[in-house]
């Protein structure tokens, strides 16, 4: 979390520089779910997120930050604590009528090492904004995860993901609460297959600055 802490103080610092433009922060608590359905290893948990997104003409993009500490589902064969740090970047250029094309970065590592998968790829998609009022909208996002690699080998030449996101707050932007959702799902191969499961929640709160 330091290296989050350092980020949003940086975002903050530059938030005057930028004034023109839309820069918000905020932080979330996490709730998350993750399955390796071959070995039928089933973990859920929670943690905190941060987040920083930067708004500017036809282009945004924001980086987030989540450290989750898993345990052992009740019924899983897994039978070890683990936590993971995963970061997550996105770049966006808009199109029209709320639709963005996006791409990005997401890495997951995992401590201790190998309890279970370290997980990169580059992710590529789009997103859709919807304004339903005066300070609410709704996000919704799809990205296919391109040249996914892991700790312990292997390939997934299918890698699925899927969001949905809700925020309320004043209609100029300086507050907002927030909710969403993140599904994937990455069809790991070694030399039999082993997909991987991943659902997380965040509800939180974020501020707009240099407004």
């Amino acid at each position: 979390m330091k290296r989050l802490l350092a980020g949003l103080t940086l975002v903050a610092a530059l938030a005057p520089v930028v004034a023109s433009q839309t820069v918000n922060v905020g932080v979330q608590g996490v709730f998350a779910d993750y399955r390796e359905l071959g070995p039928a290893l089933s973990y859920n948990g929670g943690g905190l997120s941060g987040m920083a997104e930067v708004n500017w003409h036809k282009f945004s993009g924001d980086f987030q930050i989540a450290k989750i500490n898993f345990n052992p589902s009740s019924g899983s064969s897994a039978t070890d604590k683990f936590t993971s740090t995963q970061f997550d970047a996105h770049l966006r250029w808009f199109l029209a009528s709320g639709i963005s094309l996006e791409t990005g970065y997401t890495k997951r590592s995992i401590s201790p090492a190998f309890t279970t998968q370290d997980f990169t790829a580059i992710r590529a998609g789009v997103r859709a904004n919807y304004g339903l009022g005066p300070g609410a909208n709704l996000l919704l996002r799809g990205n296919y995860l391109a040249g996914a690699k892991f700790s312990g080998g292997g390939t997934a030449p299918f890698a699925l993901e899927l969001g949905l996101g809700l925020s309320v707050g004043a209609g100029n932007g300086r507050w907002r609460i927030t909710g969403d959702y993140e599904f994937q799902r990455i069809d790991r191969k070694t030399t039999v297959k082993v997909p991987i499961q991943q659902a997380m929640a965040r509800v939180g709160a974020a501020v707009g600055l240099g407004r």
